[in-house]
C-alpha cells in the first residue's frame, strides 16, 4: 500500500470537522492510519518545536490543547474502525488488543454497523 499524504490530511481534515464525535459508522482500516499518521506527525512537529528555547514552553501548552481537542475525534475513529471488523467499539479501551484490531480487514459485507465501505 502506497501511502499519499494528501488522502492522509484529507481523511484528518474530515474526521475533525465532520465526524469530531461520530461515534457510529465505520472506519476503514486505511482511512484510521491515515488519521492516526497525520495525527502523529502533529505531536512530534509540537515536540520538536517544544526544544526551542524562548518558544518552547508555548509550544508545550499548544500541543496540550491540540491533544485535548484530538482525543475525541482520535476515540471516534477507534470505535468506527472497530465497527468495520464488527466488533463492539468498547475494545478501544483494551490496550494493545486494539492495535491488533485497528489492522485487520473490514468485514466485506453488511455488518450490524452499516454496509460495507467502499474505499480500503
Amino acid at each position: 500500500m502506497n501511502y499519499d499524504f494528501n488522502y492522509a490530511l484529507t481523511v484528518f481534515v474530515d474526521t475533525v470537522m465532520k465526524h469530531y464525535a461520530d461515534f457510529e459508522g465505520r472506519a476503514s482500516r486505511r482511512d484510521f492510519w491515515h488519521y492516526v499518521s497525520i495525527t502523529l506527525l502533529i505531536f512530534v512537529g509540537f515536540n520538536i518545536l517544544s526544544m526551542l528555547p524562548y518558544l518552547g514552553p508555548i509550544f508545550s501548552l499548544v500541543s496540550l490543547l491540540v491533544g485535548l481537542a484530538l482525543v475525541l475525534p482520535g476515540i471516534a475513529i477507534g470505535i468506527r474502525r472497530m465497527h468495520d471488523i464488527d466488533q463492539s467499539g468498547l475494545l478501544v479501551l483494551i490496550p494493545f488488543y486494539n492495535i491488533y484490531l485497528a489492522c485487520q480487514p473490514g468485514t466485506t459485507r453488511t455488518n450490524r454497523f452499516g454496509p460495507e465501505l467502499l474505499t480500503r
